[in-house]
């Protein structure tokens, strides 16, 4: 990628007019119904005709997209390996037999709290909030709706759940990247991610609590679980063995297996399992992991819920991935997001609340660009560790920063590719927004820090990790 002080220096009013514009394209294709990823498209275009015309070469442009889209690699083919895991476990038995065994153990008020911190659990462990989603995720959103609880109050919680181990996972690509672009080590930025999210998990359980024990006395109707069991042991071999491809997920995760392999091997062995206790042919549970399951039960609750997963149904996730990194890269490449950073927000900065909200209001500016949480990181990451360095302040507050909102809020951008991979696998379009309750606390407490001093450490100090600096 060249070195972006090789192009033409630009005036802040034009990164801003590029800028306008891209939003701008975005904004109309969703107004006028043509979709997200039309809108995706204009604004790639957009993007990158502005980039030349104000200097930059096509090689340059597509060094930079190369490189950004390339960055997105593991994260595509852990969407892929979800996919087809997903139509497996379900024509397998294993998506079903936690259904079944879901509904006989859990209870309507408890079901919404037990799904965030599951979901939770289950992303620590396996690093992914996608994998989460559409395996704990999955099970627990069939059996709360089926419980009669609201659907988008349940999707909030597995989002919430998913995306606390999306964020504070040694083996999150997130994790790993806002540490390595900010210079931190590793243990170190999770160590400060604690700070900020765990009182925000806290705060998110009861919330969900409350919510869940309102909305199942309100709306629970348990007069259909009898008949969703029985049609689930009539339509498949319900047994606990079943839930062993699960368990292995979690495994694998806990031996800190990378997650590229750990998907695709999980999915190998759960097309064993699915041929073995099903009786299905080989072919059926390929036909599963390429173009998902397709429930035939005649319980259209349980049909609703079984008829998903395979490889194409993240196509259309991919497919966001791309556009949005290189609508991204673009800008990059144009020097329009290094301009608006430095002549504006950078400007005027003195104090280290200054800084981070500076940086906050960057990631969230650049995430809705670009729809994509790991750009907003790399170009954080790079942009802002020199002015965190001057101010004196440790580089674990910066990748703390850059996670307290790129990670987090990326499934709260409808247009990102987590919004679109939620509604993918859940299938409730973004109604579960209001209920992702994490994204939106979390940046509260950041900035409530980010005033006090609380754990704004000093980077020159004999006890780095005690004392704080006056904001």
């Amino acid at each position: 990628m060249k070195n972006l002080e090789t192009t033409k220096k630009l005036r802040f009013s034009q990164a801003l007019l590029v800028l306008i514009l891209v939003i701008g394209g975005l904004v109309s294709a969703i107004k006028f119904g043509v979709g997200i990823h039309i809108g995706l498209v204009i604004g790639c275009c957009i993007a990158i005709l502005s980039s030349i015309i104000l200097g930059n070469s096509w090689s340059n442009v597509q060094d930079n997209i190369a490189h950004v889209v390339g960055s997105s690699a593991s994260t595509l083919l852990i969407l892929i390996s979800v996919g087809m895991m997903v139509g497996v476990w379900i024509i397998g038995g294993t998506v079903p037999s936690l259904l079944y065994y879901g509904l006989k153990l859990c209870s309507p008020q408890i079901i919404v709290p037990l799904t965030f911190v599951l979901c939770a659990i289950t992303s620590v462990f396996t690093g992914t909030s996608y994998g989460a989603i559409a395996t704990m995720g999955l099970a627990l959103f069939g059996v709360g709706v089926s419980m009669g609880i609201s659907a988008p109050l349940m999707a909030g919680a597995v989002c919430s759940g998913s995306f606390f181990g999306d964020k504070m996972s040694p083996l999150s690509d997130t994790t790993n990247v806002a540490a390595d672009m900010s210079g931190t080590k590793l243990y170190d930025h999770i160590a400060s991610m604690l700070w900020t999210t765990v009182p925000a998990a806290l705060i998110c359980i009861v919330l969900y609590t409350v919510l869940g024990l309102r909305s199942a006395a309100a709306n629970a109707d348990l007069s259909s679980i009898k008949l969703m069991l029985v049609t689930l042991d009539g339509q498949f071999n319900i047994s606990p063995l079943a839930l062993l491809p699960a368990l292995l997920v979690l495994v694998v995760s806990a031996k800190k297996v990378p997650a590229v392999p750990a998907m695709l091997g999980c999915t190998v062995v759960s097309v064993v399992f699915a041929i073995c206790l099903q009786g299905a042919s080989v072919v059926d549970v390929l036909n599963a992991a390429m173009k998902g399951f397709s429930s035939n039960s005649g319980l259209d609750l349980v049909d609703k819920i079984l008829s998903r997963g395979g490889m194409t149904s993240m196509f259309s996730t991919i497919a966001v991935i791309i556009l949005s990194g290189t609508m991204g890269a673009s800008l990059e490449s144009s020097g329009v997001i290094n301009t608006l950073v430095s002549e504006g927000l950078l400007k005027k900065v003195k104090k280290p609340r200054g800084l981070i909200l500076s940086t906050m209001l960057y990631s969230y500016t650049l995430l809705i660009i670009s729809g994509h949480q790991v750009m907003p990181i790399i170009m954080g990451g790079r942009t802002f560790k020199s002015a965190y360095e001057e101010l004196k302040i440790q580089t674990r507050v910066l990748s703390r920063t850059l996670e307290d909102t790129s990670t987090i809020a990326s499934p709260l951008v409808p247009w990102s590719a987590s919004a679109a991979y939620i509604n993918t696998v859940l299938g409730v379009g973004t109604a579960y927004i209001p209920f992702a309750f994490l994204g939106f606390i979390v940046p509260i407490i950041a900035i409530f820090y980010a005033f006090t001093g609380i754990a704004i450490w000093k980077s020159d100090s004999v006890a780095e990790t005690t004392k704080e600096i006056t904001v």
